[in-house]
């Protein structure tokens, strides 16, 4: 997509689940309650959730695709599935990152924002599966601060976009991916990429 400096472009990977998966966890199998977060997971929990519970975006942009939760026994526990919920978003952004990498395109490190980066334990998860440093910032709604920066650059008060970034955008932690993590998932990772394939025909 045309970015709004002339001559360069957004290339668009997002889901259409994310905190929403997590909400409509709590309210429908938890009673509104959210599982203790522990930022020190020993394990990845196993199980595979193909998080098209909204139907697929990219890469795949299958509206006709579902949800699924795999690998489910009666050893697992609800902080189990909540957690394994989190993997699968994080799954399918590393299907995306891997997507855009095929096409040239690095990432160095990610921010994020929004709820979703409030988690600890999201954050953790996703720079382990992404191998990437990601930073939270203090901002939760980015897509306001992103009009007012633009709106600021448009009436003059900023030279340019660089210039309200410094004031607008504030960093508030950086998550660093852990070897021994990263390898434990990328195996995991590797069953995922299959999980979209396998499930479509069923649903």
């Amino acid at each position: 997509m045309p970015y709004i400096e002339p001559g360069k472009y957004v290339c668009y990977a997002f889901s259409f689940t994310g905190g929403a998966l997590l909400k409509w966890f709590t309210d429908h199998l938890t009673g509104g309650a959210y599982p203790a977060e522990d930022i020190f997971m020993a394990e990845p929990t196993g199980l595979l959730v193909l998080p098209h519970f909204s139907g697929a975006a990219t890469p795949y942009m299958d509206s006709g695709s579902k949800g699924a939760i795999i690998g489910l026994t009666l050893s697992h526990t609800q902080r189990d599935i909540y957690y394994a919920l989190m993997e699968g978003v994080c799954f399918e952004m590393r299907l995306n990152m891997d997507c855009l990498n095929h096409a040239g395109i690095r990432f160095e490190s990610l921010r994020a924002a929004g709820g979703g980066a409030n988690s600890r334990v999201w954050m953790q998860m996703k720079a382990d599966i992404l191998n990437l440093p990601v930073t939270a910032l203090q901002s939760v709604e980015a897509g306001a601060v992103g009009s007012a920066m633009t709106t600021g650059v448009a009436i003059g008060l900023f030279d340019d976009l660089r210039s309200a970034a410094k004031i607008f955008v504030q960093e508030k932690e950086t998550y660093c991916p852990r070897a021994e993590m990263h390898e434990k998932y990328n195996k995991i990772y590797e069953k995922y990429k299959k999980l979209y394939p396998a499930v479509r025909p069923l649903a």
